[in-house]
């Protein structure tokens, strides 16, 4: 569903038309739910984390209509949920922002399965160079297809920094890798 799509069910819904929770439930899960995981690895925690953001605005849909992008304050609900539960859940010590183990499968970068074994090792390391904010803002504007506004609200950065790590991650990919697996990347 485009952007523009969302924010008109986003309206309707806080406006009072509450049929359109359940729409504005399936547009995102899928999107929310690969971001959490990507974020923690550990699909009861992302699930749950999922369903606190859902009933937090069915709760509060009323406070709500300040909300210019939903997109991003889902993302950015589901990222606070998610650094709660794990907080709480998870070895009882404190994780900061920063501090997500971001690992991107090979599988999910790979779509032609004939691509030899020798190409998903060199792209698994070339992304394990990545800082763990650059393997998050490409996730985020490759996976997501979200710009890099979303980004800068969804990560707390300004947008130069943003700018920055998709250019880090870029480059580093590029001297890392060879065109043909540069190509699956990108």
């Amino acid at each position: 569903m485009h952007s523009e799509s969302h924010k008109k069910l986003w309206l309707r819904y806080v406006e009072g038309d509450y049929s359109v929770y359940k729409k504005i439930f399936e547009s995102y899960y899928s999107g929310l739910f690969g971001y959490g995981m990507k974020l923690c690895n550990d699909s009861t925690i992302v699930e749950d984390s999922i369903q606190d953001v859902f009933i937090y605005i069915w709760e509060k849909r009323e406070d709500l209509m300040h909300i210019n992008s939903p997109n991003v304050y889902l993302f950015v609900s589901l990222r606070r949920k998610i650094i709660k539960r794990r907080n709480k859940y998870r070895n009882k010590k404190k994780i900061k922002d920063g501090d997500f183990f971001i690992e991107f499968g090979v599988e999910e970068i790979m779509i032609n399965k004939e691509i030899r074994d020798e190409q998903k090792e060199e792209l698994h390391k070339a992304l394990n160079l990545l800082s763990n904010q650059q393997k998050e803002v490409l996730f985020l504007h490759y996976y997501n297809g979200m710009s890099y506004g979303e980004i800068e609200e969804i990560l707390s950065i300004n947008r130069q920094s943003v700018r920055n790590h998709m250019y880090r991650a870029i480059s580093t990919l590029r001297s890392a890798l060879n065109k043909n697996t540069l190509r699956l990347v990108v």
